[in-house]
């Protein structure tokens, strides 16, 4: 054993640090810090990375003609370190876009100086078990709870730290040469390059789709990546790694990518029955079939050194499966709330279809390259359509007008009014009168639901129909928990219809929150007294009686309400902090299951800053 770590360590931990940095910091956390400044450019900033990623891939078959191996692997690991420290502290559009690059550039730097030097890295005798392990340690340590749960500043520092781990490794191999692992894996067949591309293009952006769907729908993380599944996700990611280490090393490629496809196929479809008995089922295969094709991912390179270089072929798969696919999967992905069957048949047809007809004439070459475009297409036309349930949206509508929310609720922002800073932008009345029928509604008993989906989350939305009072205590509307029964799509189509026009109008409230201030500064002795009074009434729901994040609604949302004593603080922490603090009082957190309170009064809104910022210097 102590033999074996001596030789595999070091490969082990290249792949387990560079794993872990691109799963909980530029997948993730990264991610969440976009969602929360600035997602109106989520996609742009995503592409924006997907480009640089591909750039910084293919510089390395370039750069190493001039650079030591170990400079450019050291360059790379450091730009990817100061990216995750500089994130924790980003807050404006440009900053975003930067480190969007600079993500991309460093970590396709690193994963193809990594991937291609395994079979100089790496011993023959094991080299399976090593990538499988290596894989896998990357995949359970970010399922830690203290990490996965943690803020997403915490993650981005994490990442970064973990990365640094990683320079005294390559020091250790420096000089390191072993040449025979080609053959190894190879087992004497040739794989072609084009084959592997289109394969982990296709797994790679199915699991990044399936992913962000998972990560922001509750009802699928709730049975599958909520706290009590973190432990049992790592330990499944760790033991099948391992697992397909050795079925590797033994059978090849093709029983691996078949397996971990059928694995993810079927994971998605159970977890797409949120109200089945068996969609726990879903939660326990997807992060075995994740790790199945994750390990081969690392591996697909050594196949493929028996008939192309090794740093070519490595920096060709990276750049075109790795990033265009995670780019795109989780683009297509930003609006949808369960795996698309679609994307299934997609993702299967991209997997089969090369291996069974081959790339030996030019004329299927351009047929399946064809094909391969075609899907992708297709798949980004039905990402367009939302949530990819049909007619859920004309559903909604007629829920909407059985339930008589008609008769509480107008659908209409008044212009050139106090609407607009409440309720959202204007929707011209030729739209209104448009629907059929017109649902402008005939009262403002409860607040207007025109743009709600811009306002409100998922989430939010539905706890507030299963139990409107455990949001908002002095709510007079009543329960319509029965929408929501085990069998029962009344409420999600509901939901479908109220964030449809919000979504739509997502940008342009965005820069309405932006372009808000607070004006009046000054309060009255017995306006100062009413922060609390508010806080409680409005916030200790979720925030606790004392702000430390442990109201009796704190567990119901996908990332813990903050604390709002200790921090960290990655929304509110820089510039104007007491405008900042307004404007989140107000509209709360875009993106978020944060709430805001747009019927407050500019004192009562002043009156929670206060009592907030007295509450962080105790």
């Amino acid at each position: 054993m102590k033999a074996y770590l001596r030789q595999q360590g070091p490969g082990i931990l290249l792949v387990a640090t560079t794993y872990f940095y691109f799963l909980i910091f530029a997948q993730f956390a990264f991610v969440e810090l976009c969602q929360a400044n600035c997602s109106e450019s989520l996609k742009a900033m995503m592409a924006v990375m997907a480009c640089c990623g591909i750039f910084g891939s293919l510089s390395v078959p370039l750069l190493i003609r001039r650079l030591r191996w170990e400079h450019l692997l050291v360059a790379g690991i450091l730009g990817c370190a100061l990216s995750a420290f500089f994130a924790m502290k980003a807050q404006s559009l440009i900053s975003f876009f930067v480190l969007s690059g600079s993500i991309g550039a460093c970590l396709g730097i690193v994963t193809v100086s990594v991937t291609a030097r395994l079979n100089q890295i790496l011993f023959p005798v094991g080299w399976g078990s090593a990538i499988g392990i290596g894989t896998g340690l990357g995949y359970a340590f970010a399922n830690f709870p203290m990490v996965f749960l943690a803020d997403s500043s915490i993650q981005a520092a994490m990442a970064g730290i973990g990365i640094l781990l990683a320079i005294p490794v390559v020091i250790m191999l420096k000089g390191r040469e072993r040449q025979d692992l080609t053959m190894t894996a190879s087992n004497s067949v040739k794989y072609d390059l084009r084959y592997l591309v289109i394969v982990f293009l296709a797994l790679v952006w199915l699991d990044s789709a399936a992913f962000f769907i998972i990560q922001h729908t509750v009802e699928l993380k709730s049975q599958s990546w909520g706290g009590g599944y973190l432990w049992r996700n790592a330990f499944v990611h760790l033991s099948a790694a391992i697992i397909v280490g050795f079925v590797l090393q033994s059978r090849g490629l093709p029983c691996v990518v078949y397996s971990s496809f059928g694995i993810l196929a079927i994971a998605s479809l159970f977890l797409n029955e949120t109200h089945s008995d068996f969609a726990w089922v879903g939660g326990l295969l997807y992060p075995a079939g994740v790790s199945l094709y994750s390990a081969a991912f690392v591996a697909a390179p050594a196949y493929l050194a028996r008939s192309y270089s090794s740093v070519w072929s490595s920096a060709i798969l990276y750049s075109v499966a790795g990033w265009f696919g995670s780019a795109n999967g989780i683009g297509m992905a930003e609006t949808l709330h369960r795996v698309p069957r679609e994307f299934l048949l997609v993702a299967g047809l991209l997997i089969t279809l090369p291996w069974w007809w081959g790339f030996r004439k030019k004329k299927k070459i351009l047929v399946v390259t064809s094909v391969t475009l075609s899907c992708f297409y297709l798949a980004s036309a039905l990402s367009s359509r939302g949530d990819m349930q049909g007619d859920s949206i004309q559903k909604g509508r007629q829920v909407y007008r059985s339930e008589g929310c008609i008769h509480c609720h107008s659908r209409y922002v008044r212009p050139e009014s106090r609407d607009v800073e409440i309720w959202g932008p204007v929707v011209s009345l030729e739209e209104i009168l448009k629907e059929q029928p017109v649902l402008i509604g005939n009262r403002r008993q409860g607040p207007d639901l025109l743009n709600v989906g811009n306002r409100r989350s998922r989430a939010w939305l539905r706890q507030h129909f299963i139990d409107p009072q455990s949001l908002v205590s002095s709510s007079s509307m009543p329960s319509y928990a029965h929408l929501f029964n085990a069998g029962e799509s009344k409420g999600e189509n509901l939901i479908d219809f109220l964030m449809d026009q919000g979504l739509k109008n997502y940008s342009e409230r965005f820069d309405e929150i932006q372009g808000w201030f607070l004006q009046n500064w000054e309060l009255s002795a017995d306006q100062e007294k009413e922060g609390e009074r508010l806080f409680l009434e409005h916030c200790s729901t979720c925030h606790g009686h004392l702000g430390l994040g442990d109201g009796p609604m704190s567990r119901q949302w996908m990332r813990a309400p903050a604390n709002l004593v200790l921090g960290p603080f990655p929304y509110t922490g820089q510039g104007d902090r007491e405008q900042t603090l307004a404007r989140v009082v107000k509209f709360g957190i875009p993106g978020t299951d944060m709430p805001g309170h747009e019927s407050l009064e500019d004192a009562e809104v002043l009156g929670l800053v206060n009592y907030l910022i007295e509450l962080r210097a105790q």
